[in-house]
């Protein structure tokens, strides 16, 4: 809050050429007008001591081979998407399983494995695209990892 030097009644940024209480004049002294509205703010990084950095490598192997199980979303800490990942992957298998198995001559096997195949086959092209793309993913906290 800024002050008059004479009587040290409180002032605005308008009255820094005379006190509209005692007249006194350019009552704030060394006062300096910033008006930049572009100015930057330092970042201010605060230690948690729980805080582990995330491996943006780790990240990637786990999306191209774990990722029908949603590992790689729990490893960056993203649970409800990990949760509903996974909710629609068991989802989508069923249907597959059940589409294979009601149909004239599957085996058990085959209505077992083929879903499976199908998911993860389709998740490890997406994990390859995303290493290939290379871009670095958020964690839960908002810290790119690295």
């Amino acid at each position: 809050m800024l002050k008059c030097k004479n009587c040290g009644a409180r002032l605005t940024k308008f009255n820094k050429e005379i006190c509209p209480y005692c007249g006194c004049k350019n009552p704030i002294e060394h006062y300096e007008e910033d008006s930049c509205v572009t100015q930057t703010i330092d970042q201010v990084y605060v230690e948690d001591k729980n805080f582990k950095q995330h491996s943006l490598n780790i990240y990637y192997v786990l999306s191209m081979f774990l990722s029908i199980f949603s590992v790689d979303l729990f490893y960056i800490g993203k649970i409800k998407s990990g949760l509903i990942r996974l909710g629609i992957n068991i989802a989508f298998y069923l249907v597959l399983f059940l589409t294979i198995y009601f149909s004239d001559n599957a085996l058990l096997v085959l209505s077992l494995l083929l879903p499976f195949g199908i998911l993860y086959l389709v998740y490890l092209i997406f994990g390859i695209i995303k290493l290939a793309m290379r871009k670095s993913p958020f964690d839960k906290k908002g810290v790119t990892l690295k």
